[in-house]
């Protein structure tokens, strides 16, 4: 929030003439613009609402005028705006800032800007306290009034933006592995308890913020690929037989596919590729070896595999602590990274499975 202080007045040389000017459509609409963005204007001086009005239809606004609360309340009903601009003081009785309160409960929600030639600090307080976007003091220039409307709007944008992109991040994170789960009810909890491991262990080994944010990620989603695995294998209570196997090998490139559309996040993709692949290039399904995973996809494979065996599975009780510690010396240097198979091993033998204790909220 911003008080901008006083300016020169307002575009000289217009007339105190504005013939109705509540719910009037603007000039921009019979121009020929292409999606102008719709303002309303509320002011109870005439003289003023038209060199505002003038002002902004000159930039490309849409804009529909009201000199008082109930006659935005109308136009607010009417039609969606992009943006609310408002007296603050509407006369002697109504102000403004409440048509804040309105455009709350409106889907969009339009930002809303007020206007004052009396900025009191009382008034400041109580818009802020609704949610106005910002406040200009009047009289006001032309080109400061249009660079805040303009400001305003973009960071409305980006702002709903943002909010489109945390409700798409929530669905992925947590509707799809569920999906999973739902396949497969032996792993249930696997994926989060996953992305415990794989942060605590990135953390110890001094992976960067920006790595460990995608490398949750990535332990969140490891296993999307088994949506394209048949439910009877996955499901198969004994052992499977060897073409059941290569079925299930083929998940990680699956969940590769699926995760296509995150361009923003090739990392991410690539560990879920990488996570059944093994230090002496053994593994699957390109056969990767050493460091050709990264250090953040080597931890994954490790994680994912301590909680395979610490966890009961329907084939299978939970391991005891000395015989994972026993397992990842052995495999240290063969299946995984030498170096994190005995920082595991030793780090297990130190605390039990507190080493591994997950740090709450590290999902994203």
């Amino acid at each position: 929030m911003r008080i901008h202080g006083p300016m020169p007045s307002a575009l000289p040389g217009e007339t105190s003439e504005l013939a109705s000017p509540a719910l009037r459509p603007s000039a921009a609409a019979r121009s020929g613009r292409q999606t102008p963005q719709h303002v309303l204007l509320v002011d109870d001086e005439p003289d003023v609402l038209l060199g505002l009005r003038r002002m902004l239809e000159h930039a490309g606004f849409e804009v529909v005028a009201a000199t008082n609360l109930a006659t935005a309340g109308a136009a607010l009903a009417h039609q969606p705006f992009d943006l609310i601009l408002t007296d603050l003081y509407l006369g002697r009785h109504e102000l403004g800032y409440h048509l804040a309160e309105r455009a709350r409960a409106l889907r969009p929600s339009p930002p809303v800007i007020v206007l004052t030639a009396r900025p009191s600090f009382d008034g400041a307080q109580e818009a802020l306290r609704s949610h106005v976007a910002d406040i200009v003091v009047k009289p006001v220039d032309a080109q400061t009034l249009l660079n805040t409307c303009r400001r305003v709007l973009q960071e409305t944008a980006l702002a709903r933006r943002n909010q489109e992109l945390e409700s798409a991040n929530r669905v992925l994170t947590s509707v799809l592995p569920r999906t999973i789960e739902m396949k497969d009810p032996t792993t249930s909890g696997h994926a989060e308890r996953v992305v415990g491991y794989t942060d605590t262990l990135a953390r110890r080994c001094g992976v960067s913020t920006e790595d460990r944010a995608n490398l949750r990620l990535a332990a969140l989603l490891h296993d999307i690929g088994k949506i394209g695995v048949p439910d009877h294998i996955l499901t198969k209570p004994g052992a499977l037989t060897q073409d059941e196997m290569e079925v299930v090998k083929r998940h990680p490139a699956m969940g590769f596919e699926v995760l296509a559309p995150l361009t923003e996040h090739a990392d991410v993709r690539t560990w879920v590729y990488q996570h059944h692949e093994r230090w002496d290039g053994k593994g699957y399904p390109q056969g990767l070896a050493g460091e050709e995973v990264a250090l953040p996809g080597r931890i994954l494979v490790l994680a994912e595999v301590y909680d395979a065996l610490a966890e009961q599975r329907s084939y299978k009780p939970a391991w005891p602590i000395p015989k994972i510690v026993a397992m990842f010396r052995d495999q240290a240097g063969r299946h995984f990274d030498p170096d994190l198979a005995h920082l595991v091993a030793d780090g297990l033998e130190r605390m039990g499975n507190r080493f591994f204790a997950p740090t709450p909220g590290m999902l994203f």
